[in-house]
């Protein structure tokens, strides 16, 4: 594939993805006052504790895809056949013990959370351990979709992958809108609903990659080349843990939250969460547009494509949530009371804070995304896990001291620039990544760019008092600013060809539609 193809492919992915994330971002957003007035206060505060497992699954399950898709990816640039069927069966194998394993952890460690950790009243400790064996199952079935997503990926065959993801938003949809029909047990219901759901789109996805992709067999044999099985092993199992730390560092918070606040304090820091989930999918959707093609760069060794794409990764995530991103912060207080209406304590704060510790985050995707191309994660993954897991320590002890919660996200945000370093030195050791030119070209003019632009919308909005009519200049503000000034400061002249030329085949295909209607 030509430099001019591989360019084609990743726009028109990633514009296939936009279709999906605009649909699945309106639907998530819709759904959250409706889940909140149907389940209350403090059942929604339960769901976001023990079920916020499953959103925070979404980076676990992120890594696992990206470990599978690494070996698809780079097997693909190795033109190996062979060995593709046997990355294929070894992932689905690997994944169902991954799954089974965790299921049984979290069953023994059931008991000793319920009784020690969790802050739960009595009248919902039934509802609570329902709900937690069915977040359980959930947990495992989406383990074990893993390989089939990665193998889509590694396909680029995001279309499809697009079109599930809508026909799982609409089903949840569904059954948020049929949830105030029950007048009983709306928390369990719920729950196995969504595992049911779950379950329906693994079913799919299988049968999409049977169908679709012939060559991949389903192969006991394949379970024959021990070598590659322990290199996968090891390779997921490390990668896992990695995101396993991700995912502990922000469950964990909730987790301390309920121990020391209560239920109702979740409910903000589910909703928070909730928004920064859904504006993750914009991120995730430039990594799944670039991440197949940077992975089968380290296959075809050509390591300054490598280079080039892990700059590209960081600076698109950043630049498409820093837009978003901008608005939100400023008006979350109005945005807040239009959209939830009475909200919990916190919420407001506890949202502006996650953003901002979202950014921090992704400063480093690119960084994740070529260390992991490398194979050689380890010593990395020990070392991101004892620097995000500190988190936990230092919240606890901040809330015992009686620091407010608010404090306790800024630690986090804090944490989250040192894992960013740590990164850093991983992907200069490991993949020769620029570190310099890293922290100059895709970081440091993105959120300067953005904060003094932030600055600037804030500084307008003190002349109004909070409305609608606010909320609209202050978006129209950070579209006629932001827009211009990264697409003539931060974007290269081959990027700003890449732009035009995608504005112009939208426009030729606007054009054609109606000339073909008439």
């Amino acid at each position: 594939m030509s430099t001019m193809q591989a360019n084609n492919r990743i726009i028109y992915n990633t514009i296939v993805l936009y279709a999906k994330i605009v649909i699945c971002m309106a639907i998530s957003l819709y759904t959250v006052p409706l889940i909140l007035k149907a389940l209350g206060q403090s059942d929604y505060g339960l769901f976001s504790l023990i079920g916020g497992i499953i959103a925070m699954l979404a980076f676990m399950n992120g890594a696992m895809t990206v470990s599978t898709q690494r070996y698809m990816s780079v097997t693909i640039g190795e033109r190996n056949n062979v060995k593709l069927v046997q990355v294929y069966n070894l992932s689905i194998g690997l994944h169902v013990a991954i799954g089974i394993v965790v299921v049984l952890l979290c069953e023994a460690l059931m008991p000793l959370l319920f009784r020690f950790v969790l802050n739960i009243l009595p009248e919902q400790q039934y509802d609570a351990r329902l709900l937690f064996h069915t977040m359980i199952a959930t947990m495992f079935l989406q383990i074990v979709i893993v390989p089939f997503d990665a193998t889509i990926n590694a396909y680029e065959d995001l279309t499809f992958f697009s079109v599930a993801g809508v026909i799982e938003a609409v089903l949840k949809l569904i059954l948020v809108l049929a949830l105030p029909c029950f007048s009983h047990n709306r928390l369990v219901i719920y729950a196995a609903a969504i595992t049911a759901i779950t379950l329906l789109i693994l079913i799919i996805k299988y049968a999409y990659c049977a169908i679709r992709y012939k060559n991949l067999r389903l192969s006991l044999a394949a379970y024959g080349n021990k070598s590659l099985l322990a290199e996968m092993a090891s390779f997921t199992g490390w990668n896992t843990l990695s995101s396993f730390a991700l995912m502990a560092r922000n469950q964990g918070i909730a987790i301390i939250f309920n121990h020391f606040l209560g239920t109702v304090i979740n409910a903000a820091y589910g909703i928070a969460t909730q928004v920064n989930g859904v504006l993750g999918y914009f991120s995730e959707t430039i990594k799944k547009g670039i991440n197949p093609q940077l992975m089968e760069s380290e296959g075809l060794k050509e390591h300054q494509r490598l280079v080039s794409l892990t700059f590209a990764m960081t600076k698109y995530s950043l630049l498409i949530l820093c837009f978003i991103t901008l608005p939100l912060y400023i008006e979350m207080p109005y945005i807040i009371s239009l959209w939830i209406g009475d909200a919990p304590a916190y919420t407001v704060e506890f949202t502006r804070i996650i953003l901002i510790l979202s950014l921090l985050t992704l400063a480093s995707t690119g960084l994740m995304s070529a260390v992991q191309s490398s194979g050689k994660v380890k010593w990395y993954t020990i070392a991101i896990c004892a620097v995000l897991l500190s988190t936990i320590a230092l919240a606890y002890v901040g809330l015992s001291l009686g620091l407010s919660p608010v404090t306790i996200l800024y630690i986090a945000c804090a944490i989250e620039v040192v894992a960013f370093f740590v990164r850093l030195w991983f992907a200069h050791k490991l993949n020769a990544i620029p570190a310099w030119d890293y922290v100059r070209q895709p970081v440091l003019p993105v959120l300067i760019l953005a904060t003094a632009l932030g600055l600037v919308m804030y500084g307008c909005t003190r002349l109004a008092e909070p409305s609608f009519l606010r909320l609209l200049i202050t978006g129209l503000l950070d579209v006629v600013l932001f827009l211009p000034l990264a697409y003539f400061i931060l974007l290269t002249k081959d990027e700003q060809h890449y732009f035009r030329k995608l504005v112009g085949k939208i426009s030729r295909r606007g054009k054609r539609i109606p000339q073909q209607q008439s």
